[in-house]
């Protein structure tokens, strides 16, 4: 099988060898039942590594147009499905939202959600959690890490973090693009300790911060606390309208930006390294930092840009991330990367808010990335996530009416569908509660707690629950 290969091209070789076998397939010149080239042989035939090879083995079995047979290697599907639409219609209104101070329902939406999942029959759309998926080693893991601490297990430790884990995470950042040492990291309780360190350390009671709109709830609810005054600019299909931003850091000089740039949560849209390039320059030319969440970064389909921390000469830039969606949420390890002379007094409120993260949780994790385990894990659940992102795409297509719009994540766990502004959309959550179908209102994403008629639907659940979950929903939504 001939393969031609740019070299020089940024679309990654693994990609490069899926297009063209997805193109062999489309065109009828491979047949369902036709046995591709051995991971050996292609990887000979083309000149790459075999794991090379296997990563587009992979992306094209989980969209569904090859499969492996133990033994005998992989083999064209008989019907190959493929996503009627592959392009996101989500085009919302350009409102710039300033509300009064107010105090939100984070912990109400998480409360729900928490409970749900412990209810029999209960299908949370609502939560942005993964499933429970390939845990089958962790026993022996935990068990390989604690012995590993057993000295350490009854004294406390450096609020930083075990020395090991920032260097193993700042090994994990270079492949990510952002090039920073162990002293440059500091392990948090969650990423939601490390968002709450950050804005508790740059804001003040009435300083103005801009979101995005809409924006992760559990940020809104801090700087609501905090008595902060939001600014909230629209998202466009690119991402946070530039052009309205320039106007409200020139009008309001906020203090701080708040930004999900890649597999934004709740939309799932990730910004191109344009965009950010262009949101840094402007930070940098009003004087204001920026706070830059990227929980779900490591869960995409495709390459992503670095982050925006990645292009900070100014250490302007706060990058938070966590293992919490791709490990375990229970774990609570998290990580913050901070440059420069604000690390030291972050240190400090870390110190005085929890002393450190747990040492077992964060040897538990140091042990994943030792051994490799992670690096296959992330594998094995971009797989999954691809195959389920792709199975609601086609429920949405088959069962919403027509003037609904969504967005097409290329990765994460969360996609964003916007329903006409007429529809009762709390008399129809309500109901489909009712059903054993937990959705939530997008009010809760808008820093008024108004917005627009939309929801955020996680899409990590199995391929027959998200069939039935959306046709359900699609009912619901046809009756109205």
């Amino acid at each position: 099988m001939q393969i031609p290969l740019d070299r020089q091209a940024e679309q990654p070789i693994y990609l490069q060898i899926r297009d063209r076998i997805r193109r062999l397939i489309s065109s009828g010149a491979l047949q369902p039942g036709d046995r591709l080239p051995s991971v050996r042989e292609l990887a000979k035939e083309a000149a790459v590594n075999k794991l090379t090879v296997i990563e587009a083995y992979s992306v094209l079995e989980a969209d569904g147009l090859i499969h492996a047979r133990q033994g005998s290697g992989y083999f064209v599907n008989c019907c190959p499905e493929i996503p009627l639409n592959l392009v996101s219609s989500f085009a919302p209104a350009q409102r710039v939202v300033i509300p009064p101070p107010q105090y939100g329902t984070f912990c109400k939406s998480y409360m729900t959600s928490f409970e749900a999942q412990r209810q029999p029959g209960i299908l949370d759309f609502s939560s942005g959690f993964p499933q429970a998926f390939g845990l089958e080693d962790l026993q022996r893991i935990a068990r390989r890490a604690m012995s590993q601490i057993a000295d350490t297990l009854y004294q406390y430790d450096t609020p930083r973090g075990l020395q090991t884990l920032r260097q193993q995470i700042a090994q994990l950042l270079v492949q990510r693009g952002l090039i920073v040492s162990a002293d440059n990291l500091m392990i948090t309780t969650g990423s939601m300790q490390g968002i709450s360190l950050a804005l508790r350390y740059f804001v003040q009671p009435g300083d103005w911060v801009i979101v995005e709109t809409p924006c992760y709830h559990g940020a809104l609810s801090i700087l609501e606390n905090l008595r902060a005054r939001t600014i909230g600019i629209p998202l466009t299909p690119a991402g946070m309208n530039l052009e309205l931003l320039e106007q409200y850091l020139k009008s309001h000089r906020p203090k701080l930006i708040y930004t999900v740039s890649t597999l934004h949560n709740p939309t799932g849209i990730t910004t191109s390294l344009a965009h950010r390039k262009q949101l840094l320059a402007l930070a940098q030319q009003y004087d204001c930092f920026i706070l830059e969440d990227n929980a779900y970064e490591g869960l995409q389909f495709e390459p992503v840009p670095p982050p925006i921390k990645a292009l900070d000469q100014q250490n302007r830039v706060i990058y938070v991330s966590t293992f919490s969606k791709t490990l375990m949420g229970s774990l609570r390890v998290g990580y913050m990367v901070v440059t420069g002379e604000h690390l030291q007094p972050l240190i400090e409120q870390k110190l005085i808010n929890d002393l450190h993260t747990p040492t077992p949780s964060q040897a538990i994790v140091s042990e994943y990335l030792a051994s490799g385990h992670y690096r296959h894990r992330l594998r094995d659940l971009q797989t999954y996530h691809l195959q389920s992102r792709n199975q609601m795409l086609q429920a949405l297509e088959d069962h919403f009416p027509a003037e609904v719009t969504w967005t097409v994540p290329i990765g994460g766990l969360l996609l964003w569908v916007q329903l006409p502004d007429r529809l009762p959309l709390e008399q129809i959550c309500h109901t489909l509660r009712e059903q054993g179908i937990l959705t939530t209102p997008a009010t809760a994403f808008f820093p008024d707690r108004k917005g627009y008629n939309a929801m955020r639907l996680n899409f990590s659940h199995p391929p027959e629950s998200i069939a039935w979950g959306i046709a359900a929903i699609g009912k619901e939504l046809k009756s109205h």
